[in-house]
């Protein structure tokens, strides 16, 4: 290859130019997926810290615009916040003392269940007996050792659920009281277009998990009535459950019904559990017409995004990151639309385009934007 001078210009046609262009463009892509590698794993190292701060910052967005609208209105900030404060006890505690004592309930009748599935087990392998076929038993359910693992598994989950509320709950009202005097503080250090793209984000944020919060609510007292009706043990746990996993798009309600539906097979039999199972899907399919209607366009990801991100996030957060995967995600798709270059990686996050008669140039322009990363 010839020397370059230090005043060389090359021209857009020039072999060399096409080289160097495609070389930064190779360099760029293997600098991005290093940085997204590292960011991963720093956040995996972190999750037990950032846990507790990533609830308290959806708690916080959703209480925050009650606690400005009242301070608007003169309410003093501290009765503002701790009004909000107020709120959030009271739905934590509408949510904590039933799943706590739901768990207890089903601790205690495990054993119970183990009998029965025990029962079950011998009458299916005399049932299969009698057409020859004979089945090895594979767990011992005299000893129903995973069935307590379970149960202790819940326990100890919903204890250190409670515990952390209290550190959710401290965070939550440094977030409120700083909330207050935020738009101040933006005024100085950002551009007018830089405080509407947080306002934007903020707001989309918002609005999905307060109707996703109206549709899990909904789901959930649906399920609780089903089991009830069903004669299904503890249909609070299902339905708080329910209403919890629901906040997972997609897969959340398909998770919830399994526990459930196990438990109608032990305790009522196969008929009653395809009842149960049958119950579900019409809930699942009500809810699945309606929430679209609610929601409108709030949360912008395409189906398999949902899933994936549940799948990274549940991964590097655990069931949290699972439960708040569509809220991170969405973020991070109003951050690439809002930068030059990378606004075609939050096109792909979301869904597929409604056919709206694009023209010809203007697909033309989406595919050079792609072409120039």
């Amino acid at each position: 290859m010839e020397p370059r001078s230090s005043c060389w210009i090359a021209h857009p046609r020039d072999p060399r130019y096409i080289e160097d262009m495609a070389l930064a463009k190779d360099g760029r892509i293997v600098l991005i997926g290093a940085s997204v590698i590292v960011i991963g794993a720093g956040i995996k190292l972190a999750a037990p810290l950032l846990v507790p701060v990533l609830v308290a910052a959806f708690i916080a967005v959703v209480t925050a615009p009650l606690v400005i609208w009242l301070c608007d209105r003169g309410v003093p900030r501290l009765l503002a916040v701790l009004s909000g404060l107020l709120l959030d006890v009271a739905a934590g505690a509408a949510l904590g003392f039933p799943l706590a004592a739901a768990v207890a309930t089903f601790t205690e009748r495990v054993p119970e269940y183990a009998s029965m599935l025990s029962g079950q087990m011998e009458q299916l392998e005399l049932w299969l007996a009698g057409y020859g076929i004979r089945l090895e038993s594979i767990y011992d359910f005299s000893e129903p050792t995973w069935m307590l693992n379970l149960a202790t598994n819940m326990a100890q989950s919903a204890a250190s659920f409670v515990s952390q509320m209290v550190l959710v709950l401290l965070i939550v009202a440094f977030m409120l009281f700083e909330s207050t005097g935020l738009r101040e503080k933006l005024a100085r250090i950002a551009t007018p277009s830089q405080i509407g793209d947080l306002s934007s984000a903020a707001h989309e944020v918002n609005t999905y998990l307060v109707a996703k919060t109206v549709m899990s609510l909904l789901t959930g007292v649906l399920v609780f009535v089903w089991c009830w009706w069903r004669g299904v043990d503890v249909p609070v746990l299902w339905g708080l459950l329910a209403y919890l996993l629901n906040y997972i798009p997609t897969v959340g309600q398909i998770i919830a019904a399994v526990p459930a539906i196990t438990l109608a097979l032990i305790q009522l039999g196969p008929g009653q559990a395809l009842v149960v199972a049958a119950g579900f899907g019409a809930i699942n399919l009500a809810i699945g017409a309606v929430e679209p209607r609610v929601m409108g366009q709030a949360l912008g990801l395409s189906a398999l995004v949902v899933l994936l991100s549940m799948v990274v996030w549940g991964w590097l957060l655990g069931p949290v990151g699972a439960l708040v995967s569509a809220p991170l995600t969405m973020v991070i798709k109003h951050t690439l639309a809002h930068r030059d270059g990378l606004r075609w990686l939050a096109d792909l996050l979301g869904p597929a385009p409604k056919p709206s008669g694009k023209t010809r140039e203007q697909s033309t322009d989406s595919a050079d934007e792609l072409s120039r990363v």
